[in-house]
């Protein structure tokens, strides 16, 4: 299962914080995005199972420094082969 873990954070913690969840490692971690806007990290977590994947947020949550967290599960994924070409002039 794929979860979008989208985290508002302090400025002066967001180092400490990208390392803790960097140290979830490649079993558990595709990517982190710094983003602008509401969040500041995107992190797109792996996990085999739903018991998984809230041991891994509870754990991010707690982090010092993570005012805000909000999950987004997948439920299905459009391979990009699979999306349609926009037609110009359409």
């Amino acid at each position: 299962m794929l979860v979008f873990a989208l985290l508002g954070v302090n400025q002066n913690k967001l180092s400490q914080i990208i390392k803790k969840i960097r140290d979830l490692g490649p079993k558990h971690l595709n990517k982190v995005h710094l983003v602008y806007g509401e969040y500041d990290i995107i992190a797109e977590i792996k996990a085999l199972n739903p018991d998984t994947s809230a041991e891994i947020l509870k754990n991010i949550k707690e982090t010092d420094g993570v005012n805000i967290l909000k999950t987004y599960v997948v439920s299905d994924q459009i391979k990009d082969e699979e999306l349609p070409i926009a037609q110009v002039g359409a």
